[in-house]
Formats: structure tokens, C-alpha cells, sequence
């Protein structure tokens, strides 16, 4: 699972790290990310299909995923968005930069594309097509 970050400002995504779902406690690690870095907002990326309007069995999980934090994590906002072509995205991007695939490859595609995600999701709120951050303390 890639985490990004943004910037002081809310302007600017980067990526922040992967976690393996197979080996921590993802909850657990995503509470001590929010503590360590004061995040306000969750954007979680949401695998719809291309191909129909039925969602898929990681769509099914995602959402319930996103129940789980939203119980966990009341006071931040959760937004689910449209993930599809984020990890190739990133390939492409990471290709570019001169990155070449191997066997680790899915820490680096998943922690970009998280990226590519949040810059979305931050350049579509500059747009004012997102609601506008809310503050909670």
C-alpha cells in the first residue's frame, strides 16, 4: 500500500512510503503516520473497473477499508478516489526518471502512484471540483 504526503500547504504531493499489508498492522501503522506527520485528511484510492459498472472484489475491500478508518479516524475526512491508471502512471513516470523494474518493484509503483493520486486529488480541490479542506481539532 503506497502513502503520500503533501506538502506544508496541502499543494504539493510526494511519497511518503509503502507499507505491506502482509506483514504490519496497516491500522496501526496508518495511526502512527497520522500522529507523526499531523495529517488531517485521508484520500484513499479506489480500484474501479474499466470495463462495467460492477465493482470488483478489491473494490468491495477497499470500501470496506475505508469504513474501518473512518471508525478509527472519526475526525478525519476520508475521500475515496477513482485509482485506475495510477500505477501505470507511475511506471511510466518512474521509467522516465530511469527507474528499472525488478523483483521490489511494487514498493516503488505503489508508493509513486499514491503520489499521483494525491496530486490529483489536491489539483482537482485547487480547481475547486473537491471540497475545500475541513479543520478539526
Amino acid at each position: 500500500m503506497g502513502i503520500a504526503l503533501t506538502d506544508t500547504e496541502g499543494r504539493t504531493a510526494y511519497g511518503y512510503a509503502t507499507l505491506d499489508t502482509r506483514k504490519c498492522q496497516v491500522l496501526k501503522e496508518i495511526a502512527r503516520i497520522i500522529d507523526e506527520e499531523m495529517v488531517h485528511e485521508i484520500v484513499l484510492g479506489l480500484p474501479l473497473r474499466s470495463d462495467n459498472d460492477k465493482p470488483s472484489e478489491t473494490a468491495i475491500a477497499v470500501e470496506k477499508f475505508a469504513q474501518e478508518l473512518r471508525q478509527r479516524f472519526p475526525k478525519h475526512p476520508l475521500h475515496l478516489e477513482d485509482e485506475r491508471f495510477t500505477s501505470f502512471a507511475a511506471e511510466e513516470g518512474l521509467k522516465a526518471d530511469g527507474w528499472v523494474p525488478s523483483k521490489d518493484s511494487k514498493a516503488a509503483v505503489d508508493k509513486a502512484a499514491a503520489r499521483i493520486l494525491l496530486q490529483d486529488f489536491l489539483d482537482e480541490r485547487a480547481r475547486g471540483e473537491k471540497p475545500a479542506p475541513t479543520t478539526s481539532d
